[in-house]
Formats: structure tokens, sequence, C-alpha cells
């Protein structure tokens, strides 16, 4: 038999440090993306050593796939702080429900 849980309202499905996470992420690939961009501006072809290869990778698709990643993150960040944020007004809601007279006499 399935048991019946009861999940409380003031929990928040831990959404709030999910979404500084997948917003750290996002803007962590952003700024990776953004020194490729400044490096493919400033290189030219005539470099040598690692300033080549930097060059090289900036301007493969490399940078357009951590601009795709950083934007999906981004993004689900965004969708992730929207839970949290109905998770939030929900729990207003059900401590105004608990606080009121209605509810109590209610319960009696």
């Amino acid at each position: 038999m399935f048991k019946k849980r009861i999940i409380s309202v003031h929990s928040d499905f831990k959404t709030g440090i999910l979404f500084k996470i997948t917003l750290f992420i996002g803007i962590i690939l952003l700024i990776i993306f953004l020194f490729f961009a400044i490096i493919s501006i400033a290189l030219e072809n005539d470099t040598t050593g690692t300033l080549k290869e930097l060059y090289l990778i900036s301007q493969s698709k490399t940078p357009n796939t951590i601009l795709a990643f950083s934007i999906l993150f981004i993004a689900g960040s965004i969708i992730i702080y929207f839970f949290k944020y109905q998770f939030s007004k929900l729990s207003k809601i059900a401590d105004d429900i608990e606080k009121s007279e209605e509810y109590k006499e209610i319960e009696k």
C-alpha cells in the first residue's frame, strides 16, 4: 500500500539554492564566452603558442556552444526563481489561513 505523504507548505523543495547554483553556472559560462569573444577580436592569426591556441578555439564552434548553455542555465534559473516566488506566496497564504478565526473554528 502507498503511504499518504503530507508535504509542508513551508517546504520549497530547495528551489532557493538550486536557483543560485544555476544562475552562478550561467553567469560563469557567459563570462567564459565573453573571454573567447574578446580573444577573437583582440588576437590575430599571426600569434604563436598559447595565444594561437586560444585564437583557434575562439574561431571554432565552442564559444557558441558555451553561449547556448549559458542561456539555458540562466533561463532555467529564472524559471526556478518563479517557482521559489510562488512557494513563498503559498507559504504566506497558508500562514494567513492558519491564523484566521474561521480555521480555528473549523478545527474545533
